[in-house]
């Protein structure tokens, strides 16, 4: 039979990739493999917050820091001069409030003197009203003392006039102490985003801003490549996905330390993909095509390694080659 078909090498050539596909349709069905996979950890982007020229950069590229540690300042002197003018305003808003509740226990006073003055002034004109009826008192000095009580009414509500107006002044006074506090917080924060630290430990990839270069507010200055959620990346194609379930054996190897076999497991599976690069970034998009072929759709399925090999560096980005048994 072999022999008939070396006499057709077309019907044996058909015959072999007949039953390349046969087996590889049968494999599918037990394992998945994939060389487009990924190192990946989490990468921490630090960004401006403020603008400003930058003053110091106290990192270089691929140095390692420790969290907390100084990463690069900003300009301090505009922000230090906001945070003094701030206080002085607030210092002003604070004895501007002082004032008007002086203002009012003055008030209060004149309101009770105007009232005492009122009080007089009606008890005048009863003992006048008295005596005009006796007969005892000319109609002169009765139109004086009405004049009296009138002109001590109308002082009276002019005295109340001032106090409310004084009770306004403290009202205003207070939502100023406020704003100015407000300001004050916002410009100790301004300056506070001065200066700018690593808020985990890692080490810092490699960036491009220079000493005097200006950051506007969310300029991204530097990533700090962290050992945070060390995992492998691998985009299955959608065949597998049925049969793919976190925790399943994966067998692997990594691009910087080739030759070498390590275990891990699936930790979990992508529920969606971007079909557009245009689409917001929410959800990964996997490229579907290779120069000119266009290849199954591919979900990222993440693997945590079992134990990441003592003395092997952290390559963000290396590529790593993965097989997952059924």
């Amino acid at each position: 039979m072999f022999t008939a078909l070396l006499r057709h090498p077309v019907k044996l050539i058909i015959g072999v990739i007949v039953a390349l596909f046969v087996l590889y349709e049968i494999s599918v069905r037990f394992f998945a493999y994939t060389a487009d996979a990924y190192v990946m950890s989490d990468i921490l982007v630090v960004s401006s917050e403020i603008a400003g020229p930058v003053s110091r950069l106290a990192v270089q590229n691929n140095q390692s820091v420790a969290a907390g540690q100084l990463l690069f300042e900003i300009e301090k002197t505009p922000y230090r001069l906001k945070v003094e003018q701030t206080q002085a305003a607030l210092q002003q808003a604070q004895a501007d409030l002082e004032l008007a509740r002086d203002e009012v226990n003055s008030a209060k006073a004149g309101v009770t003197s105007a009232q005492a003055v009122l009080t007089n002034a009606q008890a005048q004109l009863g003992r006048v009203k008295s005596l005009s009826t006796e007969g005892f008192s000319p109609e002169a000095s009765l139109d004086v003392a009405t004049r009296d009580v009138a002109t001590a009414t109308a002082n009276v509500q002019t005295a109340q006039a001032a106090l409310d107006v004084s009770n306004r002044r403290v009202v205003v006074a207070g939502a100023t102490i406020a704003s100015a506090k407000a300001d004050l917080d916002k410009a100790q924060y301004d300056f506070s985003k001065t200066t700018m630290r690593a808020p985990e430990a890692g080490r810092i990839a490699p960036f491009t801003i220079r000493l005097g270069d200006y950051l506007s507010p969310g300029t991204e200055v530097l990533a700090i490549v962290t050992d945070r959620r060390r995992r492998i990346v691998a985009n299955m194609p959608e065949r597998h996905l049925a049969r793919i379930r976190p925790g399943q054996r994966v067998w692997l190897t990594l691009g910087s330390d080739p030759w070498v076999i390590h275990y891990g497991r699936v930790s979990g599976v992508a529920a969606g993909v971007s079909r557009s690069p245009s689409n917001p970034q929410v959800v990964p998009y996997v490229e579907p095509t290779t120069d000119w072929v266009r290849l199954p759709q591919r979900f990222p399925i993440e693997i945590t390694l079992d134990d990441w090999p003592a003395g092997l560096g952290l390559f963000n980005g290396a590529d790593a080659r993965t097989l997952i048994w059924f």
